[in-house]
């Protein structure tokens, strides 16, 4: 036997045999990259050193551990942010802060640092497994042009018809003092936070791991997006209720999801996230998410269209090795 297919028959055997049947029937549904070196990929290594193992993210069960980190450090986060106030250390600091005159809507910023630092430290995790830089990871590249030209033409309509929406509806009258909390929080803090969470670390940081298409790809992104649409309604057996908010945040967060799948880069979702919501707020439209009558609605279909158009119309145009990642 020929050492090239002496080493395939080796490494094929450590890969693959052994396995038991539960983990096989994991490996199918998520549908991960086969690992069996082929012949020709042998035929290239000039000599067995000793050593056939394949890399962490190589191997499926290694898969498995990575994405269900990421899922660990995701879920942390929210429930973090969301339980914080129940944590006496944390009110005293609170208590601490509003006693010296911090406003309650810079105190919040808190939620931001815990998804900056959790997003991170799945990126950190990951980068160190591919051996790429932690802001390629979560997609935080240098914005092409075509990239701030999309969502800014896509933005277009919700955030200028807000504007007029709004004066027609008794003028915007923004007073800074009023206006400042809900857009900290809605303009700011909500779309940088959770598009590090659920686009950069549930679907970046897993996707340079179980790779960019396929069912597996898919199925993390509608958990993820389920996970998304879960935050926005409230926690309690009334989250019935609320169903529409759950409804778009849910179809929203797969759009932003198939957005940075073609750009290859986090502004886009976020950019548009912050857009959408300044515009949102600018026309005065309340229920949430899942609010808002026709004017607005047909506004915010309008962002959409435009984004969606855009990015097919790159997709199209796009040289294929043009972006890192597979597509």
């Amino acid at each position: 036997m020929a050492d090239g297919a002496r080493l395939e028959s080796v490494c094929a055997g450590n890969r693959t045999g052994g396995s038991n049947p539960p983990l096989s029937v994991l490996f199918h549904i998520f549908d991960f990259p086969s690992i069996v070196t082929t012949s020709d990929t042998m035929k290239s290594i000039p000599k067995y050193d000793g050593s056939c193992e394949p890399e962490l993210s190589e191997r499926p069960i290694g898969r498995i551990v990575i994405v269900l980190l990421c899922w660990v450090l995701g879920v942390g986060a929210i429930v973090a942010t969301r339980f914080r106030g129940q944590w006496d250390a944390y009110m005293a600091i609170h208590r601490w802060m509003a006693e010296r005159g911090v406003p309650h809507s810079l105190r919040n910023y808190d939620s931001l640092l815990i998804y900056v630092v959790f997003a991170l430290v799945g990126a950190a995790i990951v980068s160190r497994i591919r051996g790429l830089r932690m802001l390629e990871v979560l997609c935080i590249r240098g914005g092409a042009f075509g990239v701030w030209k999309t969502v800014g033409w896509s933005l277009v309509p919700i955030v200028l018809g807000g504007m007029a929406l709004g004066l027609v509806r008794g003028g915007l009258g923004i007073d800074l003092a009023t206006a400042w909390p809900p857009f900290s929080s809605g303009v700011i803090r909500a779309p940088i936070g959770e598009e590090l969470i659920f686009r950069g670390l549930l679907v970046a940081c897993i996707a340079g791991v179980i790779k960019w298409s396929g069912r597996s790809f898919w199925i993390n992104v509608i958990l993820s997006s389920l996970f998304f649409g879960s935050i926005h309604v409230p926690w309690t057996p009334e989250a019935l209720q609320s169903w529409p908010a759950f409804l778009a945040t849910f179809v929203g967060g797969v759009w932003y999801a198939w957005l940075l799948r073609h750009w290859k880069s986090l502004w886009v979702p976020m950019g548009l996230h912050a857009g959408m919501n300044l515009g949102w707020m600018l026309m005065g439209a309340t229920g949430g998410a899942g609010g808002g009558g026709i004017a607005e609605n047909m506004l915010r279909v309008a962002t959409i269209a435009i984004a969606t158009a855009l990015t097919i119309r790159m997709s199209k145009n796009r040289k294929p090795n043009s972006v890192a990642g597979s597509t």
